[in-house]
Formats: C-alpha cells, sequence, structure tokens
C-alpha cells in the first residue's frame, strides 16, 4: 500500500471516530425520550429568531463543515470516485448517525442534519476534483508534458 494511501487511511480513520465521538457517544447527553424532526429547517428558522445568528450559523454551518473531509476522502481512498457513491456513502453514514442518535436517545434524529451532511459531502467532493485537477497540473508542469 503506498504511503500516502496509509496516510490518507488515517486520517479519515481519525475522522470517523471524531464525528461518531462528537454525534453518537459525546458523555452526558441524553435525552429523556426520543426525538424526530422530519420538518425541514423548523428548527433552524426557530433557533435562528431564538437564539441569534450566531447559533444558527454554528448548527447550520456545522452540519455543512462535518461532512466535508467525508466528501474530500473517500474518493481518495476508494476505487469508485463518482459524485453519486460518495454522495449516498455519505448519505448512508449520516443515516446512521442520525438512527443511532434516535434510537440510543444521544441526540435529535434530524432531516435538516442528513441534507446539509449530504450537502457537505458534495462540497467535500468538489473541493477534491478541484485538487485533482491542480495536482494533475502541477505534475504535468514539473514534467513539461502538455497531455
Amino acid at each position: 500500500m503506498k504511503k500516502q494511501r496509509v496516510i490518507c487511511l488515517r486520517v479519515f480513520s481519525f475522522y470517523i471516530l471524531i464525528v461518531l465521538y462528537v454525534t453518537i457517544f459525546r458523555f452526558n447527553f441524553y435525552y429523556d425520550e426520543r426525538q424526530l424532526n422530519l420538518t425541514l429547517f423548523i428548527d433552524l428558522i426557530r433557533i435562528f429568531k431564538n437564539a441569534g445568528v450566531g447559533e444558527f450559523l454554528r448548527l447550520f454551518l456545522g452540519n455543512i463543515g462535518w461532512f466535508i473531509p467525508f466528501g474530500f476522502l473517500l474518493p481518495m481512498l476508494s476505487k469508485k470516485k463518482s459524485l453519486i457513491f460518495t454522495m449516498a456513502t455519505g448519505f448512508t453514514f449520516s443515516l446512521f448517525i442520525e438512527t443511532t442518535q434516535f434510537i440510543f436517545y444521544k441526540g435529535v434524529a434530524e432531516l435538516d442534519d442528513l441534507i446539509l451532511n449530504v450537502l457537505g459531502t458534495a462540497i467535500g467532493y468538489a473541493l477534491y476534483k478541484i485538487a485533482q485537477r491542480i495536482f494533475k497540473m502541477k505534475l504535468q508542469e514539473g514534467t513539461g508534458s502538455l497531455s
């Protein structure tokens, strides 16, 4: 296995563990009852009105931001490098988190989170494609190749 791939795999594994810790394995974070929110963005709007822009942006951008590394790193490790595969895998991981939160009373399982997480995955994938093009151009410049 190439050294870069091993490093990428370690970074991805560490990232997954951090996301699971923050979303599921956090200590002292239990609800008395299961909470499920399937109404799009109603809680985010309520938070915007009641808690302000800062808390809204923390939650909104946080859900997107936590999944950008997923969309960036997965195509580097997978033989399947398509946007559809990456987003489907990001969706599945996010659905696992939301379902686990619901089952174990570890947070509010929200459709918003699922959508924003998949959006973050797509942004990460776009950044991966941009980085791939830049890296390819740098390699071509270094070798003098026009192909």
